[in-house]
């Protein structure tokens, strides 16, 4: 009984010692830099997902208009003209996509995406007192939105709606609008606002069986749309 006691301490103290010997390691292991480019460690995901949340959240004051540079053929990963680059280089890329793919449970905070949303510049476009029910024309502008801008003029070429051409010349005309102020391209905006309002309706007279009669409306309607352009970082987090 006392052998079979002792051998059993001396089993635990072994184990013990190999896993504080495999912690250190470990330790060490993350404590020294990774030569791979590839975030091939499970253990850096914490530190990756940290380090990528605090960037995200992070916003200068004072920011000035960036233009991307085609030219010369720098490196320019994950960064809009408005907001900072994300990545810097080609080996923060392929982390970013490794700790994407290892990290699809994990979603950004609302905040985080509200706070980029808010330095993000926007285009307001609209259009008024169209001879269109308000109800009806919101059934063409739900086409529109959520999309970026050549998707919904590809969504709208292929609309039977009667209004639909109207929603693309006002989604064009306010896409021509941020290319002449900041250069952006339709492929660099989203429609993040498009709806419909209530205008000025004109009441008619309705006339009724047996001698009675009635009102009623000649609808019209505002189109009111706002372009926007695409984070692309958060949507890469968000996908």
């Amino acid at each position: 009984m006392a052998q079979s006691l002792t051998s059993r301490m001396s089993r635990l103290a072994i184990s013990t010692r190999n896993i504080f010997t495999s912690s250190v390691a470990k330790a060490s292991s993350i404590s020294k830099p990774n030569p791979s480019p590839i975030l091939s460690s499970s253990l850096r995901t914490p530190l990756m997902h940290t380090n990528i949340l605090r960037s995200l959240s992070t916003i200068p004051k004072q920011q000035q208009t960036r233009t991307i540079d085609i030219t010369n053929n720098s490196p320019d990963f994950g960064a809009t003209s408005t907001l900072p680059p994300l990545l810097h280089s080609q080996r923060d890329a392929e982390n970013f996509a490794a700790f994407v793919h290892a990290n699809k449970h994990h979603k950004v905070k609302p905040f985080i995406l509200k706070r980029r949303r808010q330095h993000l510049k926007s285009y307001i476009g609209n259009e008024k007192n169209i001879r269109h029910s308000p109800w009806r024309m919101n059934l063409v502008c739900q086409f529109a939105h959520g999309l970026t801008v050549p998707e919904a003029l590809k969504q709208l070429m292929f609309c039977q709606k009667v209004k639909a051409p109207l929603v693309a010349k006002v989604i064009r005309r306010t896409a021509n609008l941020a290319d002449i102020r900041d250069g952006f391209q339709p492929s660099q905006l989203e429609v993040a606002e498009c709806f419909t309002t209530h205008g000025t309706h004109l009441k008619r007279l309705k006339i009724m069986g047996r001698g009675r009669s009635g009102k009623k409306l000649r609808r019209f309607s505002h189109i009111r749309l706002v372009l926007r352009e695409i984070d692309f970082p958060t949507k890469i987090l968000e996908a």
